[in-house]
């Protein structure tokens, strides 16, 4: 949920003939770092509507007439047409941000349409700066973001494209956080003052250059008490050709850290709704919810998270990320055990499937879906829905290490285990559970002193697999004393293990050879499992 703070204002006619040569200005510009499909994208839309069709311009027939697809074409299974414009918006953002700033056309595709709009440059955006913000009403279900203008401290006005930069990709990367509502203010004048009943909380900062380079500093507060909630700062190359990887870099270090599932806004409300019972949560606090259980991972938590999210869905049966989330649970419960509750692995999957449905271009719906399918022995459908997960939105953190999880876990490891270590390095809200991942591999490889290595930083010790991760290790490096500890832990907490422990196992590796290695080292110590 993304919106703007400001009214667009009315603009003269432009010719047709002089949007066709801004047009071509642009495709024929080095600077425009349009892929082909991009361009294509752009060529026709532009065409289309200057031909007086623009009623013509949907999904469907740009994916057909651009993309090359077939007549029977379902954009809620290939969501290709959001993922090309999304990726087209950016484009356009970058250039006129750049190379185009002082181009006398600027052409864009708003969200929510693929009909491109046209304004003259030095028009729009300097009467937009002019007016006060619109006061915007606080939804009652949602947290509310204001991203309002970096402040340049760098003494140089020639600098001021790097907080005009950084501030729209600020809100870019917070968009695809779909929990929070994104609202984005273009002016910052001395004497304006945010109406703050509009919105919830306020990020801003500031840019700043030394003998070093550029130093980027970002704070979130909360918009009613007034309070410092989170800070970050983050060094950078003057360069200016590494400018825009800086600036996209620095939005996705700042949107997981901000509006992660774990991140400063969700951890500051969570006080709030804790006494709540389930009928009176808000779908946001029945998200909270769910988070808290992924934090926790008690019966409590868990039991707690799934009555509030069916509440939820009472109220609002048609929210997506509510049903994935619930899909989440029930895949969660089938696979760990966690509480003696019915959470049949086919309602997963209808609960997955419906998420999708309803928002195709949901990242957290698809890899929910993914990791459902893995779940169902469906390597190559859990490998697909990564894959689209992970094509909704490159260059973002969120759930980047769920996506490694599945990928490595379907089959392709290498590739999987490097995007987990990406999110670990780079995500400091990432999920403690995406480790076992890294842990199975090396037990793939046979390098045991590794795998265990890797068990010291399991964080979740309600659960069973940590001793039969540290157990099995252990087991294979002859640390028989230690290993015998963890097998008591194990069998406490699954007194039936000897007899299921392949099943249970095997909900989670879908390889022979690593499930052989995992049982070897637990016979190695005296637990034997059935075949």
């Amino acid at each position: 949920m993304y919106e703007i703070m400001s009214e667009k204002p009315k603009l003269p006619s432009l010719s047709k003939g002089a949007i066709s040569c801004q047009l071509e200005r642009m495709l024929s510009s080095p600077d425009f770092h349009a892929s082909p499909q991009q361009t294509a994208f752009l060529k026709f839309v532009v065409n289309r509507e200057l031909a007086g069709k623009a009623s013509e311009i949907k999904g469907y027939t740009v994916a057909t007439e651009v993309f090359g697809r077939g007549l029977d074409f379902d954009q809620s299974i290939d969501p290709v047409v959001s993922i090309q414009a999304r990726r087209l918006r950016r484009t356009l953002e970058h250039y006129y941000l750049t190379a185009g700033k002082h181009d006398p056309i600027r052409i864009d595709i708003p969200k929510g349409t693929y009909v491109p709009t046209y304004s003259e440059q030095g028009t729009s955006h300097q009467d937009l700066a002019a007016k006060p913000a619109v006061k915007v009403s606080v939804m009652e279900t949602w947290p509310t973001l204001l991203v309002r203008p970096l402040m340049n401290l760098t003494a140089n006005p020639e600098d001021n494209y790097l907080s005009i930069g950084l501030t729209a990709e600020l809100a870019h990367a917070l968009s695809h956080y779909r929990e929070i509502r994104v609202l984005e203010a273009f002016q910052r004048g001395p004497e304006w003052i945010p109406p703050v009943t509009g919105f919830d909380f306020i990020l801003d900062g500031n840019v700043r250059r030394d003998p070093a380079g550029i130093k980027v500093a970002i704070r979130l507060h909360d918009a009613t008490k007034g309070f410092q909630i989170w800070s970050g700062k983050y060094p950078g190359d003057p360069e200016a050709s590494k400018m825009i990887a800086f600036q996209e870099d620095v939005a996705n270090k700042v949107a997981v850290c901000v509006a992660g599932d774990s991140g400063a806004i969700s951890n500051h409300l969570a006080g709030i709704s804790r006494n709540k019972l389930a009928p009176e949560l808000t779908s946001y606090e029945a998200m909270l919810r769910f988070w808290g259980s992924y934090t926790l991972h008690t019966p409590r938590s868990f039991v707690r998270a799934i009555q509030a999210l069916k509440h939820a869905l009472n109220r609002k049966p048609d929210h997506s990320q509510t049903w994935s989330m619930l899909a989440s649970l029930y895949a969660e419960n089938y696979s760990l055990e966690v509480v003696e509750l019915p959470t049949p692995l086919k309602k997963a999957a209808e609960f997955a499937q419906r998420a999708v449905s309803l928002d195709p271009t949901c990242r957290r719906a698809r890899v929910i879906l993914a990791y459902v399918r893995l779940m169902e022995n469906k390597l190559q459908e859990a490998r697909c829905e990564a894959e689209t997960a992970y094509e909704l939105c490159p260059s973002s953190l969120r759930v980047l290490d769920a996506i490694g999880w599945v990928i490595a876990g379907a089959g392709e490891w290498q590739r999987g285990v490097n995007w987990i270590k990406k999110a670990i390095k780079l995500n400091p809200y990432c999920r403690p559970w995406i480790r076992y991942a890294l842990c199975f591999n090396w037990f793939r490889l046979g390098n045991y002193e590794k795998a265990y290595h890797e068990t010291l930083n399991f964080m979740m010790p309600n659960l069973f697999w940590e001793p039969i991760m540290k157990a099995a290790a252990l087991g294979h490096l002859g640390r028989n004393e230690t290993g015998q500890m963890y097998i008591r832990n194990l069998l406490a907490l699954k007194p039936d293990f000897a007899q299921r422990g392949r099943i249970l196992i095997g909900r989670f590796i879908k390889f022979k050879n690593i499930i052989d290695r995992i049982a070897e080292g637990l016979g190695k110590l005296g637990l034997n499992i059935a075949s």
